[in-house]
C-alpha cells in the first residue's frame, strides 16, 4: 500500500513527521510517526497519533451547509456545492464596492504555508480587512526581537552538550513534548535542569521524577526574576564583558538600571521564592558554558508580556548566552511568503485596514462588517471576550462563511458552512516554529465523497471556486495546491542548496541553519539591551519590572487558562475518544483556598468577574498556588452551563508591545455554585 510522508498541521511547535498509509482507492488505511523524521524521530504525541480518528469521524462534514431563516429562528441545512457557491455570491457582490466590510478572520488550523495562506489572496481582491493574528505569541516575539532580533533560537536537536537547562514558562510535558527525551537524559546524566512556573505543571512533577527541580513564581513577577538574576551576574562575576562592550547596544545604560534595584529582599518579596533559590538559580546560570534557557509563551499572555521576555533576552545577553535562548526558531525559514496571499492584487487605492484579533468581539459588535470569511479558526471559543464574539457572529447583519472539518461552536453561527480537507487530503508545504526543518507535503489520500459527488474541498480548491464565482482576477481561482507549492519553493530559491531542494522535492524533512548571528534584525544589529524603539511605543527603554494590571479584570484569583494534555484544539473536541479523555471540566483550587470558600471536591462553583460567569466542576490540588485557579483546556459552549467557553472571561486588552492576548491576565472570584 502506498506510504506518504507529510507534516502534522497542528499550531504546535514541534510539527511532527507523519507517515499516512493509503489503500489502492486512494483511501486512508492508518498513519504513523516518521522514523525518518530528524527531529520527532517516529514518535507522535498521544492528539496526532489518534488523528485517523478525526479522517474518519461520523461527525465529520460532507456536504456544505446553508442556513434557512434567520440565525436566531433558522436552521442548517444540506445543500450542494453551487447552491452555496450561489449564496455567497449573493451576499458578497453587494459588498465588492466596499470591500473593507468584509473581514478575514483565520488562524492556525493549519500550520501548512499554503493552505493556511491562500484565501487571503480572495480577500485581498476584495481589499477586505484583515486580522493582525495576535492571539498566541506576538507579545513574546515582540520582546525577544527588541533585544536579540530575529527569532532563530538554538538548535534542540543539538542539546547533548548542555550543562545547564532552564525551561521557563515552558510546560514542555503538556507543549513541546519531544523535547522531553533530550531533557530526560541530561537530568539523568546529572545536568541541573530547572523549570519555572506559575503553578506545578505536568514539567515540574517530570523534572522531580528525573532529578530536577521546579520554581513556582507569582503571575506577573518573570522581569522581576530576571532582572533580580541579572543583577547577581554582574555582582558575582559573571557578566560577559567582552560580548556586551561588542556584541550588545545600551549596556551601560541597563547596567546602572538593574544596580539600582532589583536586590534579593524585593525579588523575594515581589515573586514568592527563597532568596538562597534566586541566589542558586544566578550561580548555576553565571557557571554554565551551555546552558539552554527554553522559554514557553506563557508568560508573554499577559500584559507585561513582552516586558518579561525582554527581561529574560537581557539576562542571556549579559551572561553572553544570546544563542542560548530558545523561544521559537521560524526566522531559519528565509520564504518568499508574499507569492501565496499576493497583497498585490488589492485594488488601486484601496486601504488596508487591520484590525486587532483579540478585540474581534468589539469589531463585530461596532456592526462595521457586513461579512465574515472563518478559516483555519474558531473564534468563537478562542478568542477573548467570547460572549461578545459569538454575538457579533450571531448577528443577521454579519454574512458569515466558516470552511470547517466539523460543526464547531463557529459553525454553528455560521450562514454558509462548507466542508474542508484535513492534512493528508491536499499538498502543502510546512516549517516548524519550534525545529528548523521543513517539508514538503503531497497529498496522501482522498478526502470522503459526499452527498451527489460533493465532499470536503481544500482551502485552495474553496477559495478558487468562490474567487471565480465572484469574477475576481484569474490568479484567485486559475491555481492548484501543488502549484502554489511549486510557486513559493522557486520563489525561495536562494533558501536551499541543491542538496535541500532535491531532499524537499522527496518529502524529507530538511534541516535549514540560522542565516544570521544573535542581533540580527534589530535597529544597531546588536543585543539591544536599551532599546530606543521600544521607547518610541510607549514602553521603558530597558527592561523593567511593570505590575501586572490584569486588563481591568477583578477578582481574589488569578485564573490559569492551561494547556490540555489531552487535546490540542477544538477539532479533538469530535473525537469520542479524546472526549472522554478529557471527562468533566474542572477548576483546580488550592485545599486551603476552598476551605476559606466553603468548597468541597466534586461540587460546583462559579467563576466570575464583570465579564460574565462560569460554572464548574471542583477539583482540590496542592499543584496550585493559594491565589491561583486552573481551567485545562479550551471547553466549548456544550461543556459549560452558561452555553459559553473560558474566554467569555478573558479581557480583550492587550499586551505592552505586539497587541496580543493577555489570557492569564485575568482575575476572578469564585464562590459555591
Amino acid at each position: 500500500m502506498p506510504i506518504t510522508p507529510v507534516t502534522c498541521p497542528l499550531d504546535c511547535p514541534d510539527a511532527c513527521g507523519v507517515l499516512v498509509e493509503s489503500n489502492a482507492r486512494g483511501e486512508f488505511v492508518a498513519l504513523r510517526g516518521n522514523p525518518a523524521h530528524g527531529y520527532s524521530r517516529g514518535v507522535l504525541c498521544v492528539k496526532t497519533a489518534l488523528y485517523g480518528e478525526m479522517l474518519q469521524a461520523e461527525k465529520r462534514l460532507r456536504t456544505p451547509l446553508v442556513r434557512r431563516g434567520t440565525k436566531r429562528g433558522g436552521e442548517l441545512v444540506e445543500a450542494t456545492w453551487d447552491e452555496a457557491l450561489a449564496r455567497i455570491v449573493e451576499r458578497i457582490t453587494p459588498l465588492k464596492p466596499q470591500g473593507q466590510r468584509i473581514l478575514e478572520l483565520s488562524y492556525a488550523g493549519s500550520m501548512g504555508r499554503v493552505q493556511r495562506f491562500f484565501p487571503l489572496r480572495m480577500l485581498n481582491a476584495l481589499g477586505a480587512t484583515v486580522t493582525d493574528g495576535g492571539l498566541c505569541d506576538n507579545s513574546t516575539t515582540a520582546g525577544y526581537e527588541c533585544v536579540l532580533g530575529e527569532v532563530y533560537g538554538a538548535d534542540l536537536e543539538q542539546l547533548d552538550d548542555c550543562d545547564l537547562v532552564v525551561l521557563w514558562g515552558c510546560d514542555m510535558v503538556r507543549t513541546v513534548q519531544h523535547l522531553q527525551p533530550a531533557v530526560q537524559r541530561l537530568a539523568k546524566r546529572g545536568v541541573p535542569v530547572i523549570a519555572i512556573d506559575i503553578y506545578r505543571t505536568d514539567t515540574i512533577a517530570a523534572l522531580e521524577r528525573w532529578g530536577g527541580r521546579g520554581l513556582i513564581v507569582k503571575p506577573g513577577s518573570d522581569a522581576a526574576l530576571a532582572l533580580a538574576l541579572t543583577r547577581l551576574a554582574y555582582e558575582r562575576g559573571y557578566a560577559d564583558r567582552g560580548f556586551l562592550a561588542e556584541k550588545c547596544h545600551g549596556f551601560e545604560e541597563f547596567e546602572r538600571h538593574v544596580r539600582s534595584a532589583h536586590d534579593l529582599a524585593w525579588a523575594s518579596t515581589v515573586t514568592g521564592l527563597e532568596a538562597n533559590a534566586i541566589a542558586a538559580l544566578a550561580d548555576a546560570l553565571g557557571r554554565a558554558r551551555t546552558p539552554l534557557i527554553k522559554t514557553g509563551v506563557g508568560f508573554g499572555r499577559r500584559r507585561v508580556g513582552a516586558m518579561s521576555m525582554r527581561a529574560v533576552c537581557s539576562l542571556a545577553a549579559v551572561l553572553g548566552k544570546a544563542d542560548r535562548v530558545h523561544y521559537e526558531s521560524f526566522a531559519c525559514f528565509t520564504l518568499a511568503n508574499e507569492v501565496i496571499p499576493r497583497p498585490d492584487l488589492r485594488p488601486l487605492g484601496a486601504r488596508k485596514d487591520v484590525i486587532k484579533h483579540v478585540q474581534l468581539g468589539r469589531e463585530l459588535d461596532s456592526g462595521r462588517f457586513g461579512a465574515v470569511f472563518v478559516w483555519g479558526h474558531n473564534p468563537a471559543v478562542t478568542c477573548p471576550e467570547a460572549a461578545l464574539v459569538r454575538r457579533g457572529l450571531a448577528r443577521d447583519d454579519v454574512f458569515v462563511v466558516v470552511h470547517e472539518q466539523f460543526l464547531t461552536d463557529t459553525a454553528q453561527l455560521a450562514d454558509v458552512v462548507l466542508p474542508a480537507t484535513m492534512f493528508p487530503e491536499h499538498t502543502d508545504l510546512y516549517r516548524s516554529y519550534g525545529h528548523r526543518r521543513l517539508q514538503l507535503a503531497r497529498k496522501a489520500c482522498n478526502a470522503p465523497v459526499g452527498p451527489a459527488g460533493g465532499g470536503p474541498r481544500s482551502n485552495v480548491d474553496t477559495f478558487a471556486a468562490i474567487a471565480k464565482a465572484l469574477g475576481l482576477p484569474r490568479e484567485t481561482w486559475d491555481v492548484t495546491s501543488e502549484q502554489l507549492v511549486a510557486d513559493l519553493v522557486r520563489a525561495s530559491a536562494s533558501t536551499f542548496d541543491a542538496r535541500q531542494l532535491a531532499a524537499l522535492e522527496r518529502g524529507e524533512a530538511v534541516k535549514l541553519d540560522a542565516p544570521h548571528a544573535t542581533g540580527y534584525g534589530t535597529p544597531s544589529g546588536k543585543s539591544e539591551l536599551g532599546s530606543a524603539a521600544a521607547a518610541k511605543l510607549g514602553q521603558p527603554a530597558v527592561a523593567t519590572h511593570v505590575v501586572d494590571d490584569a486588563g481591568g479584570t477583578r477578582g481574589r484569583f488569578w485564573l490559569v487558562c492551561a494547556p490540555s494534555v489531552h487535546t490540542h484544539n477544538s477539532t479533538f473536541a469530535h473525537s469520542a475518544r479524546h472526549v472522554h479523555r478529557v471527562g468533566v471540566h474542572h477548576v483546580h483550587v488550592h485545599p486551603e483556598d476552598a476551605r476559606e470558600l466553603d468548597l468541597a471536591s466534586g461540587e460546583r462553583a462559579v467563576l466570575s468577574n464583570q465579564l460574565g460567569s462560569l460554572t464548574f466542576s471542583v477539583e482540590l490540588t496542592d499543584d496550585m498556588p493559594r491565589g491561583s485557579v486552573r481551567i485545562d483546556g479550551l471547553p466549548l459552549a456544550a461543556d459549560v452551563p452558561e452555553g459559553v467557553g473560558i474566554n467569555a472571561l478573558v479581557s480583550a486588552e492587550v499586551s505592552d508591545l505586539g497587541d496580543s492576548n493577555t489570557l492569564y491576565s485575568t482575575r476572578v472570584d469564585i464562590r459555591r455554585a
